[in-house]
Protein backbone atom coordinates (compact mmCIF):
# COMPACT_ATOMS: atom_id res chain seq x y z
CA UNK A 1 0.00 0.00 0.00
CA UNK A 2 1.36 3.20 -1.30
CA UNK A 3 1.85 6.46 1.10
CA UNK A 4 -0.75 9.19 -0.13
CA UNK A 5 0.98 12.61 1.60
CA UNK A 6 -1.03 14.71 -0.76
CA UNK A 7 -4.45 12.87 -0.48
CA UNK A 8 -5.76 16.04 1.91
CA UNK A 9 -5.61 17.95 -1.14
CA UNK A 10 -7.83 15.16 -3.04
CA UNK A 11 -11.94 14.84 -3.30
CA UNK A 12 -13.06 11.99 -5.24
CA UNK A 13 -16.61 11.92 -6.53
CA UNK A 14 -18.34 13.09 -9.76
CA UNK A 15 -17.79 17.06 -10.16
CA UNK A 16 -20.23 17.55 -12.07
CA UNK A 17 -3.96 8.12 -30.20
CA UNK A 18 -2.37 5.59 -31.90
CA UNK A 19 -2.29 2.39 -33.51
CA UNK A 20 0.13 0.58 -31.89
CA UNK A 21 -0.60 -3.02 -30.44
CA UNK A 22 -1.92 -3.90 -27.35
CA UNK A 23 1.37 -4.39 -25.28
CA UNK A 24 -0.22 -3.58 -22.36
CA UNK A 25 -1.97 -6.80 -22.47
CA UNK A 26 -1.01 -9.88 -20.10
CA UNK A 27 1.40 -12.33 -22.17
CA UNK A 28 -1.01 -14.86 -23.01
CA UNK A 29 -3.87 -13.12 -23.48
CA UNK A 30 -5.88 -14.34 -26.72
CA UNK A 31 -8.75 -11.94 -27.19
CA UNK A 32 -8.09 -7.76 -27.39
CA UNK A 33 -11.61 -7.92 -25.99
CA UNK A 34 -13.22 -8.73 -22.57
CA UNK A 35 -15.77 -7.75 -20.26
CA UNK A 36 -17.87 -8.22 -17.59
CA UNK A 37 -21.45 -7.97 -17.64
CA UNK A 38 -24.55 -6.71 -16.23
CA UNK A 39 -25.85 -9.96 -17.54
CA UNK A 40 -23.84 -11.88 -15.90
CA UNK A 41 -24.45 -10.26 -12.18
CA UNK A 42 -21.31 -9.17 -11.56
CA UNK A 43 -22.11 -5.56 -12.94
CA UNK A 44 -24.74 -3.78 -11.26
CA UNK A 45 -27.10 -1.74 -13.42
CA UNK A 46 -26.09 2.25 -13.90
CA UNK A 47 -26.89 4.85 -11.45
CA UNK A 48 -26.84 8.56 -10.72
CA UNK A 49 -25.44 9.73 -7.94
CA UNK A 50 -26.44 13.12 -9.00
CA UNK A 51 -25.14 16.13 -7.25
CA UNK A 52 -24.03 14.61 -4.27
CA UNK A 53 -19.93 13.93 -4.15
CA UNK A 54 -20.37 9.96 -3.42
CA UNK A 55 -18.86 8.11 -6.06
CA UNK A 56 -16.22 7.05 -3.56
CA UNK A 57 -19.12 4.74 -1.88
CA UNK A 58 -20.57 3.50 -5.13
CA UNK A 59 -17.35 2.69 -6.42
CA UNK A 60 -16.41 0.55 -3.30
CA UNK A 61 -19.51 -1.04 -2.43
CA UNK A 62 -19.60 -2.25 -6.36
CA UNK A 63 -16.01 -3.12 -7.31
CA UNK A 64 -16.86 -5.34 -3.67
CA UNK A 65 -19.66 -7.38 -5.04
CA UNK A 66 -18.25 -7.62 -8.49
CA UNK A 67 -15.28 -9.23 -6.85
CA UNK A 68 -17.02 -11.68 -4.44
CA UNK A 69 -19.47 -13.07 -7.14
CA UNK A 70 -16.55 -13.31 -9.74
CA UNK A 71 -14.75 -15.54 -6.62
CA UNK A 72 -17.64 -17.59 -6.27
CA UNK A 73 -18.24 -16.50 -3.16
CA UNK A 74 -21.72 -15.80 -3.54
CA UNK A 75 -24.46 -15.98 -6.14
CA UNK A 76 -25.73 -12.79 -7.53
CA UNK A 77 -27.22 -10.46 -7.39
CA UNK A 78 -25.07 -9.01 -4.33
CA UNK A 79 -26.50 -5.68 -3.46
CA UNK A 80 -24.10 -4.04 -1.60
CA UNK A 81 -24.77 -0.89 0.53
CA UNK A 82 -23.01 2.40 -0.80
CA UNK A 83 -25.16 4.39 1.81
CA UNK A 84 -23.63 2.26 4.68
CA UNK A 85 -20.06 3.45 3.83
CA UNK A 86 -21.37 7.63 3.57
CA UNK A 87 -22.72 7.00 7.14
CA UNK A 88 -19.93 5.15 8.22
CA UNK A 89 -17.63 8.34 7.18
CA UNK A 90 -19.60 11.09 7.94
CA UNK A 91 -17.35 12.74 9.51
CA UNK A 92 -14.62 12.63 6.95
CA UNK A 93 -16.84 13.95 4.30
CA UNK A 94 -17.71 17.45 3.01
CA UNK A 95 -21.15 18.62 2.89
CA UNK A 96 -21.80 17.21 -0.67
CA UNK A 97 -20.13 13.92 0.51
CA UNK A 98 -16.58 14.21 -1.35
CA UNK A 99 -14.51 11.92 1.07
CA UNK A 100 -11.11 13.75 2.08
CA UNK A 101 -8.99 10.70 2.17
CA UNK A 102 -9.40 7.68 0.51
CA UNK A 103 -7.34 6.20 3.13
CA UNK A 104 -10.02 6.86 5.20
CA UNK A 105 -12.20 4.34 3.30
CA UNK A 106 -9.12 2.16 3.19
CA UNK A 107 -9.48 1.59 7.48
CA UNK A 108 -12.99 1.64 7.49
CA UNK A 109 -13.41 -1.72 4.51
CA UNK A 110 -10.82 -3.28 6.82
CA UNK A 111 -11.94 -2.40 10.34
CA UNK A 112 -16.16 -2.06 9.81
CA UNK A 113 -17.05 -2.78 5.69
CA UNK A 114 -20.64 -2.87 4.18
CA UNK A 115 -23.98 -4.58 4.82
CA UNK A 116 -26.33 -5.49 2.05
CA UNK A 117 -28.63 -2.81 0.97
CA UNK A 118 -31.68 -5.04 2.39
CA UNK A 119 -30.02 -4.46 5.87
CA UNK A 120 -29.18 -1.65 5.84
CA UNK A 121 -31.42 1.22 7.68
CA UNK A 122 -29.29 4.32 7.48
CA UNK A 123 -31.04 7.54 6.83
CA UNK A 124 -31.13 8.40 3.30
CA UNK A 125 -30.76 12.17 3.79
CA UNK A 126 -27.38 11.58 5.64
CA UNK A 127 -25.37 14.12 4.34
CA UNK A 128 -28.85 16.50 5.28
CA UNK A 129 -28.63 15.55 8.80
CA UNK A 130 -24.72 16.43 8.51
CA UNK A 131 -25.47 20.08 8.26
CA UNK A 132 -27.87 20.47 10.60
CA UNK A 133 -25.91 21.65 13.41
CA UNK A 134 -28.94 21.81 16.19
CA UNK A 135 -29.11 17.13 15.72
CA UNK A 136 -26.20 15.34 15.86
CA UNK A 137 -24.49 12.88 12.72
CA UNK A 138 -26.20 10.27 11.75
CA UNK A 139 -24.40 6.80 12.70
CA UNK A 140 -24.60 3.60 11.07
CA UNK A 141 -27.70 1.55 11.87
CA UNK A 142 -25.62 -1.10 12.71
CA UNK A 143 -24.06 0.59 15.54
CA UNK A 144 -27.62 1.30 17.01
CA UNK A 145 -28.42 -0.08 20.12
CA UNK A 146 -31.80 -1.81 18.72
CA UNK A 147 -29.92 -3.04 15.05
CA UNK A 148 -30.18 -6.80 14.76
CA UNK A 149 -27.13 -8.96 13.60
CA UNK A 150 -26.19 -8.88 10.07
CA UNK A 151 -23.67 -9.74 7.52
CA UNK A 152 -20.32 -7.55 7.29
CA UNK A 153 -18.79 -7.10 4.43
CA UNK A 154 -14.90 -6.26 5.33
CA UNK A 155 -11.72 -6.74 3.41
CA UNK A 156 -8.45 -7.64 4.73
CA UNK A 157 -6.59 -4.67 2.54
CA UNK A 158 -7.73 -2.01 0.29
CA UNK A 159 -4.60 -1.39 -2.24
CA UNK A 160 -4.79 2.69 -3.04
CA UNK A 161 -2.21 3.13 -6.07
CA UNK A 162 -1.31 6.38 -7.57
CA UNK A 163 1.24 5.45 -9.89
CA UNK A 164 -1.20 3.51 -12.63
CA UNK A 165 0.16 0.76 -14.25
CA UNK A 166 -1.92 -0.36 -16.84
CA UNK A 167 -1.00 -3.49 -17.59
CA UNK A 168 -1.66 -4.53 -13.73
CA UNK A 169 -5.12 -3.00 -14.42
CA UNK A 170 -5.67 -6.07 -17.19
CA UNK A 171 -3.96 -8.45 -14.66
CA UNK A 172 -6.68 -7.22 -11.73
CA UNK A 173 -9.16 -7.51 -14.49
CA UNK A 174 -9.22 -11.37 -14.32
CA UNK A 175 -11.07 -11.39 -10.76
CA UNK A 176 -13.30 -8.98 -11.22
CA UNK A 177 -14.15 -5.15 -12.12
CA UNK A 178 -11.42 -2.48 -10.77
CA UNK A 179 -12.28 0.81 -9.48
CA UNK A 180 -10.00 3.73 -10.64
CA UNK A 181 -9.66 7.58 -10.30
CA UNK A 182 -9.53 9.89 -13.43
CA UNK A 183 -9.11 13.85 -13.70
CA UNK A 184 -12.69 15.39 -14.17
CA UNK A 185 -12.80 17.86 -17.29
CA UNK A 186 -15.64 19.87 -18.67
CA UNK A 187 -15.29 17.13 -21.88
CA UNK A 188 -15.55 14.15 -19.19
CA UNK A 189 -18.59 15.42 -17.77
CA UNK A 190 -20.37 16.14 -21.20
CA UNK A 191 -19.21 13.17 -22.84
CA UNK A 192 -21.92 11.44 -24.22
CA UNK A 193 -22.36 8.16 -27.25
CA UNK A 194 -20.35 5.21 -28.14
CA UNK A 195 -16.97 6.89 -29.13
CA UNK A 196 -14.20 6.66 -27.24
CA UNK A 197 -13.06 9.11 -24.50
CA UNK A 198 -9.62 10.75 -25.36
CA UNK A 199 -8.55 13.51 -22.41
CA UNK A 200 -8.88 16.38 -22.18
CA UNK A 201 -8.61 19.35 -24.70
CA UNK A 202 -5.51 21.06 -24.15
CA UNK A 203 -6.08 24.56 -21.80
CA UNK A 204 -8.77 22.55 -20.20
CA UNK A 205 -9.32 23.19 -16.43
CA UNK A 206 -9.94 20.06 -13.89
CA UNK A 207 -12.94 20.22 -12.22
CA UNK A 208 -12.40 17.87 -9.68
CA UNK A 209 -11.42 14.06 -9.06
CA UNK A 210 -13.31 10.90 -9.80
CA UNK A 211 -13.62 7.43 -8.32
CA UNK A 212 -16.00 4.69 -10.99
CA UNK A 213 -15.63 1.51 -12.52
CA UNK A 214 -13.38 -0.42 -15.19
CA UNK A 215 -15.32 -3.75 -16.08
CA UNK A 216 -13.19 -4.53 -19.28
CA UNK A 217 -11.00 -3.27 -22.40
CA UNK A 218 -11.21 -3.39 -26.01
CA UNK A 219 -9.93 -2.12 -29.57
CA UNK A 220 -11.84 -0.99 -32.68
CA UNK A 221 -11.42 -2.08 -36.11
CA UNK A 222 -8.87 1.06 -36.37
CA UNK A 223 -6.78 -0.39 -33.75
CA UNK A 224 -7.56 2.29 -30.94
CA UNK A 225 -7.49 0.49 -27.40
CA UNK A 226 -9.41 1.36 -25.18
CA UNK A 227 -11.30 0.80 -21.49
CA UNK A 228 -14.76 -0.35 -21.16
CA UNK A 229 -16.12 2.05 -18.03
CA UNK A 230 -19.59 2.09 -15.94
CA UNK A 231 -20.12 5.38 -14.64
CA UNK A 232 -22.41 6.83 -11.53
CA UNK A 233 -23.31 9.99 -13.58
CA UNK A 234 -26.89 8.09 -14.66
CA UNK A 235 -28.02 7.01 -18.53
CA UNK A 236 -27.09 10.43 -20.13
CA UNK A 237 -23.59 9.88 -19.68
CA UNK A 238 -21.78 7.93 -22.51
CA UNK A 239 -23.88 5.18 -23.76
CA UNK A 240 -26.55 4.27 -21.13
CA UNK A 241 -24.21 5.02 -18.80
CA UNK A 242 -21.55 2.99 -19.95
CA UNK A 243 -18.48 4.31 -21.72
CA UNK A 244 -14.89 4.12 -23.07
CA UNK A 245 -11.94 5.54 -22.29
CA UNK A 246 -8.24 5.18 -24.53
CA UNK A 247 -5.40 3.56 -23.14
CA UNK A 248 -2.01 4.52 -22.43
CA UNK A 249 -1.05 2.60 -25.26
CA UNK A 250 -3.14 4.56 -27.80
CA UNK A 251 -2.45 7.81 -26.87
CA UNK A 252 0.69 9.66 -28.09
CA UNK A 253 3.98 8.60 -26.98
CA UNK A 254 5.28 9.62 -23.87
CA UNK A 255 1.32 10.32 -22.46
CA UNK A 256 0.55 9.03 -19.39
CA UNK A 257 -2.64 6.91 -18.64
CA UNK A 258 -5.70 8.78 -18.03
CA UNK A 259 -6.47 7.18 -14.57
CA UNK A 260 -4.59 8.72 -11.28
CA UNK A 261 -5.44 6.00 -9.01
CA UNK A 262 -6.17 2.26 -9.02
CA UNK A 263 -8.20 1.11 -6.00
CA UNK A 264 -8.57 -2.68 -5.07
CA UNK A 265 -9.55 -5.14 -2.46
CA UNK A 266 -7.88 -8.13 -0.87
CA UNK A 267 -10.93 -10.48 -0.30
CA UNK A 268 -11.12 -12.15 2.94
CA UNK A 269 -10.36 -15.52 3.43
CA UNK A 270 -14.16 -16.22 4.62
CA UNK A 271 -17.38 -14.54 4.91
CA UNK A 272 -20.48 -15.09 6.58
CA UNK A 273 -22.83 -16.95 4.29
CA UNK A 274 -20.84 -17.22 1.26
CA UNK A 275 -21.17 -20.63 -0.24
CA UNK A 276 -18.93 -23.64 0.59
CA UNK A 277 -15.69 -23.76 -1.64
CA UNK A 278 -13.28 -26.41 -1.78
CA UNK A 279 -9.93 -26.77 -3.34
CA UNK A 280 -6.38 -28.26 -2.41
CA UNK A 281 -3.62 -26.14 -1.06
CA UNK A 282 0.19 -27.84 -0.01
CA UNK A 283 -1.60 -31.40 0.25
CA UNK A 284 -4.46 -30.37 2.20
CA UNK A 285 -8.10 -29.89 1.34
CA UNK A 286 -9.26 -26.36 2.36
CA UNK A 287 -12.99 -24.80 2.47
CA UNK A 288 -12.61 -21.25 3.75
CA UNK A 289 -12.15 -20.70 7.21
CA UNK A 290 -11.63 -24.21 7.61
CA UNK A 291 -8.68 -26.41 6.88
CA UNK A 292 -9.11 -30.24 6.77
CA UNK A 293 -5.84 -32.53 6.92
CA UNK A 294 -6.16 -35.44 4.32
Amino acid sequence: MEEEDDEDKIEFSFGGGGRRTGLDLPPGTKKPDFEWTVQGGVMREVMDQGNRRVCWTVAASRELSGRLIVAERFDPPLRLSALHLLVGLIEEVDSEGGLKRLGHLRAFMIEHGTILEDDCKCPQLALQLKEDRSKPNPIMCTEKKSAKRVGRFKVHDLTIKKVVDETEIMHLLKTGPVAVGINVYEEFSDFEGDGIYPGPNKGSLKIDDHLFIVYGYGTTPEGIHYWKVQNSAGRKWGKDGFGKIIRQISRPKGQPSLFTRVVYPTLLVNYEGQKVQRGVQRGRHFIFGKTLSV
